[in-house]
């Protein structure tokens, strides 16, 4: 998974793979079959570990609103961790799309999808529980919440600091007071 995260699907070959995974090319393609199927398992990891944990925060948080800040923040500090190779591995690879073929383009659109789906679900549930106003369209803050997280990466990378971003996370979350 750090591979593809450090340089890319296209930056990433073969023999970067044998190095990280101590397999050996024939190994791998016995196990995985091609690099499109690793990357593909490389999102659905990356899914279940780093993004399972920036949504477990959200889901532990006392209210809505503080679970919108723990997840935004979660993503935030994972850009600027030095133990992570920067930025979010579903938007550096989406940022290199046009170098992705059918399968490996579905599996990213899927990742945010699913991000997006699971915000529009802990929204609606919080709607209902009254934390929210009943004039909130959760689809569309669902939309808002994902596109944040994913151009705090962009942005990040285009060195913005983390002070400015998160007065990003504050006015975002202030979006859920209307």
């Amino acid at each position: 998974m750090l591979v593809f995260w450090e340089k890319g699907y296209e930056g990433t070959s073969i023999h970067d793979l044998e190095q990280a995974m101590g397999l050996n090319r024939t190994s791998i393609y016995n196990a995985f079959g091609n690099k499109r199927a690793i990357f593909s398992r490389v999102m659905t990891c990356y899914q279940e570990s780093v993004m399972s944990a920036l949504f477990a925060e959200l889901a532990r948080a006392p209210d809505i609103r503080e679970g919108v800040r723990r997840l935004l923040n979660g993503a935030l500090n994972m850009h600027f961790d030095e133990d992570n190779p920067g930025g979010c591995l579903m938007v550096l690879s989406m940022l290199e799309s046009h170098q992705h073929d059918e399968q490996s383009m579905a599996a990213m659109q899927a990742a945010f999808h699913n991000m997006k789906s699971t915000l529009q679900t802990m929204l609606g549930k919080a709607k209902k529980a009254g934390e929210l106003s009943p004039d909130l369209d959760v689809s569309s803050m669902a939309t808002t919440i994902t596109t944040t997280m994913s151009g705090m990466m962009v942005m990040g990378m285009a060195g913005f600091s983390r002070a400015a971003l998160k007065k990003t996370i504050n006015q975002v979350v202030s979006l859920l007071d209307k």
